[in-house]
């Protein structure tokens, strides 16, 4: 039977990074001979469909996606899952971990919006400054920003957000912020999805997690469980991996909290070439 690989992109796929691409070589050459061989690949990651579209030109093979942590879904070129978060109780969980949690930054993903990020005064001039220049030299990897508070709100109110990222600051200390405030938020706000990812958390629609996407995706397409692979770097991962736990990998650069719920462990994407593709040990 067909395998699916369900592969996250940044700490994953794109790892290591390169300057004049998104994905290496050796991992362009390895989902080419995966999908050569009859099986169907998709990309699932927290960044916008307007992003993950352009990978195309590099891969030069039909895979599939699910950009926004599956808040959309496209199978064979079709969108089969489209979905946002309600606009009311967005507004009111916005406004209360502006107040409570007083991060640094937060940005939204919205139809239309790859990336609106909402100043509310705790960002000094030089981290602005450092993240506009960070932002130029992600080169390949820049995805399109606003820095816009008025734009952001408004989409807030009344656009279609697929996701919001609030940023706590730099660090491992912020890190450990980040996971324990992201413990916090589900069980208060159990109407939402909520992540985290080193240094900032997520938040998509309720059943907008890795783990419920690629299992959507497989009901739709009738893949069956054990065909399905699974790997990703971040704690946005191990929704998919406790989903997929027999077929998960996690990158060996990956924090050891994260680790912990995948079964195996590899350094690159493309070792899965002999693990899965080959079938060795």
């Amino acid at each position: 039977m067909p395998k699916l690989l369900a592969v996250d992109l940044d700490g994953t796929l794109f790892y290591p990074r390169r300057l004049s691409r998104c994905i290496s070589k050796r991992n362009v050459r390895f989902l080419r001979r995966w999908i050569d061989a009859g099986n169907r690949v998709v990309l699932i990651t927290s960044r916008s469909l307007e992003f993950v579209q352009k990978l195309e030109k590099e891969i030069q093979r039909p895979f599939d996606y699910m950009p926004c942590t599956s808040s959309l879904i496209f199978a064979d070129g079709k969108c089969i899952k489209h979905t946002w978060m309600n606009n009311k109780e967005l507004s009111e969980i916005f406004h209360q971990v502006d107040a409570k949690y007083k991060p640094r930054g937060i940005m939204l993903t919205a139809e239309g919006h790859p990336c609106v990020v909402y100043d509310p005064g705790r960002l000094s001039w030089f981290l602005l400054f450092m993240y506009k220049l960070w932002q130029i030299f992600q080169f390949k990897y820049r995805e399109r920003v606003e820095i816009d508070n008025k734009l952001f709100l408004n989409l807030l109110e009344n656009g279609k957000v697929y996701k919001v990222m609030t940023f706590f600051g730099f660090g491992k200390k912020k890190g450990v912020l980040s996971k324990e405030i992201n413990k916090e938020l589900r069980e208060k706000y159990p109407e939402i999805e909520s992540s985290w990812s080193l240094i900032v958390n997520e938040l998509t629609p309720k059943g907008c997690n890795k783990g419920e996407g690629v299992e959507e995706y497989c009901k739709a397409l009738n893949i069956a469980k054990e065909d399905v692979y699974v790997i990703g770097d971040s704690g946005n991962d191990i929704a998919m991996f406790q989903k997929f736990h027999e077929n998960s990998y996690c990158m060996a650069h990956s924090y050891p909290s994260v680790k912990k719920y995948a079964k195996h462990i590899v350094t690159r994407v493309y070792k899965l070439d002999k693990l899965v593709l080959k079938g060795e040990k």
